[in-house]
């Protein structure tokens, strides 16, 4: 018998193995006509190897694994590998051959105090010298690796964020942990001290201004444009079909750019550090696009038609609300006339409408779970209202290139 386990199981397109126990030269050979015998039963999709159970696995272990490597179309991808099983897969060189991640660390006993949430992420303290971020529930590891390569690729352009340096799981949801700043949210600050918002108001106006100068960091940021397309065709539960197929035309009406845009720019969202400086945690959201939709977004959040959603969304009582984002914009367009923001404004009131009637779907991409029945119908009745009445006003309005930057 030998004194390792296999399992093999399809999941989303790929053939997954479980690995447990002991691999030697011993039983190496068990090893390969297994993988063997079981790739033959499932001939389709890639294939990831779980190692979390697999406590040793030989020199000749490895060979098995670097044969079977060789006739797989794509290279084969080895997960949770255990602190001394990962040793051996690094001195021998194999975590240049494969892509072997480590098993994540669990934190779900450490202690830990809720300091906010936004955008279906929670931020803890986590000790005197740590934050914790904690994904929502359906949140890929793919997702929050790509999350930790934005952070530190910001870093380099010099887009002010915290350094995240480990990856970590948190009563059975990913987290990521970053060096504690001992920071703020901006609203929070506000609230301590409400004769401040307009400093903070109009250095976040100018920290977005920074972002959307910054050329693309890295290659494998998404376009916006075909994140807003994929939540138009998930709006289909909830719009009819042509409603659809018009949110799509608009997408369409917008002129693409390589502008970095933030997603979910708002004082929830964006920190203060003990010197005053404004800094990012959430890089989910980070994508390419017209600067529109981040305007629009801001837009919906500060000034929409809605006071309840207003307070909902920003936090903020109305005026408060309203005279924020001016503050803001004035930081954003580097001015003090309200005529230069005004002559703007119409446009970004026009991609507010497109970022309300696609908040549905964009909510529970976001959260992992759907709003309540009453604030879709809410975000719904809105889009049927002041969208689709006009909708070729709002697609003139939306394909105007006022807001990229030309090279």
């Amino acid at each position: 018998m030998p004194d390792f386990s296999l399992s093999a199981s399809m999941k989303d397109g790929k053939l997954y193995f479980k690995l447990s126990g002991r691999i030697a030269s011993q039983n190496s050979t068990e090893l390969e006509n297994m993988l063997a015998s079981e790739r033959k039963n499932h001939p389709k999709g890639s294939i990831v190897i779980d190692c979390e159970d697999l406590l040793y696995i030989s020199s000749a272990g490895l060979r098995v694994l670097l044969s079977f490597n060789k006739k797989e179309a794509l290279s084969i991808k080895i997960i949770n590998v255990s602190p001394e099983a990962y040793e051996i897969f690094d001195i021998t060189g194999f975590t240049e051959i494969f892509d072997v991640t480590k098993k994540l660390r669990d934190v779900s006993n450490e202690e830990v105090h809720m300091m906010g949430v936004s955008g279906g992420v929670t931020v803890y303290y986590a000790g005197d010298d740590k934050l914790l971020k904690v994904y929502p529930e359906g949140t890929s590891l793919e997702t929050v690796e790509m999350e930790r390569q934005y952070s530190q690729a910001a870093m380099v352009f010099e887009i002010p964020t915290l350094i995240a340096y480990d990856i970590v799981t948190y009563k059975g949801l990913y987290g990521m942990l970053y060096e504690l700043s001992n920071v703020k949210t901006v609203f929070s600050m506000i609230a301590a001290s409400k004769s401040r918002q307009n400093q903070y108001a109009d250095a976040m106006g100018k920290l977005l201004r920074q972002i959307h100068s910054v050329a693309p960091m890295i290659d494998s940021i998404s376009k916006n444009s075909d994140v807003y397309r994929n939540y138009a065709e998930n709006m289909s539960k909830w719009l009819r079909a042509n409603e659809v197929d018009a949110l799509i035309k608009l997408i369409d009406a917008v002129p693409e750019a390589d502008t970095l845009l933030y997603g979910n720019f708002n004082a929830r969202n964006v920190f203060v550090q003990p010197n005053g400086e404004l800094i990012l945690i959430n890089m989910m959201g980070i994508r390419l696009g017209n600067p529109i939709y981040d305007l629009g977004k801001i837009y919906m959040t500060y000034k929409n038609k809605s006071d309840k959603m207003i307070k909902r969304l920003s936090g903020f009582e109305i005026l408060q609300a309203q005279r924020f984002w001016e503050m803001m914009m004035y930081g954003y367009f580097d001015t003090n006339n309200l005529a230069d923001i005004i002559k703007h404004e119409k446009a970004m009131e026009a991609a507010s409408y497109l970022c309300s009637a696609l908040y549905p779907a964009s909510y529970k991409a976001s959260n992992g779970f759907s709003m309540s029945i009453d604030d879709v119908e809410f975000f719904v009745s809105a889009a049927r209202r002041d969208l689709f009445p006009s909708i070729n006003a709002i697609a003139k309005l939306l394909s105007s290139r006022e807001f990229i930057k030309e090279n």
